[in-house]
């Protein structure tokens, strides 16, 4: 595919990510309020609705946005550098409203605003911490500035199994590269479909 074909996927993305903020405006504005009401009812629960970090999408800094699902004392635990979100929620340091957005993966649906603004797409590699970012690239390891990103994608529709992060994200790229636009947005698809498999699997959670 070209670079025409990869603004011609972004613009495609972009557009749909748009149309599903009105569906999905329910779901979020339930979420907010027991995220909200939770903080108001319990002090571990206490903290913002939305978690906002910064990450690298494509070689550019953006403000990556999710429901909060960690409790006050793991909030206050996060300092400098790689925010290692995941490691807490492993240990179980979420609120209940948290536990429960996360078994759905409603904790990364704001992410549909990043979209919409432009900032990632719907089928890409995830946007990336910028000192492991950094760390890559001082190894020659481009892909994070070079591949689309995306709010899914070959990672996230393997999650539960075996896998080779790196080797799935350079698989996509390649394919990014040589596939033209029609067979490139059947791979999307049916990335797309094996990662709302995941989802209703609950699958790496």
């Amino acid at each position: 595919m070209t670079g025409r074909g990869l603004r011609a996927k972004r613009a495609r993305e972009r557009a749909i990510g748009v149309m599903l903020l009105l569906p999905a405006a329910p779901v979020l504005a339930l979420a907010a309020a027991a995220i909200w009401l939770e903080s108001r009812l319990d002090h571990r629960a206490r903290g913002p609705v939305l978690f906002r970090e910064q990450r690298i999408a494509e070689g550019r800094v953006i403000e990556l946005l999710k429901f909060r699902t960690l409790d006050a004392s793991a909030l206050a635990s996060l300092g400098d550098g790689p925010t290692h979100i995941a490691t807490l929620e492993r240990e179980g340091r979420m609120t209940r409203s948290g536990r429960t957005i996360k078994q759905w993966y409603l904790d990364e649906l704001p992410q549909l605003w990043n979209i919409a603004r432009g900032d990632i797409g719907l089928v890409g590699t995830r946007p990336y911490p910028i000192e492991l970012y950094e760390a890559e690239l001082a190894a020659g390891i481009t892909r994070k500035r070079d591949m689309p990103s995306g709010l899914i994608g070959p990672v996230q529709s393997r999650k539960g199994t075996t896998m080779d992060a790196l080797a799935l994200d350079q698989e996509y790229w390649d394919a990014c590269r040589s596939y033209s636009s029609w067979r490139l947005a059947l791979l999307d698809l049916r990335i797309t479909l094996r990662s709302a498999r995941v989802l209703l699997q609950h699958k790496g959670i």
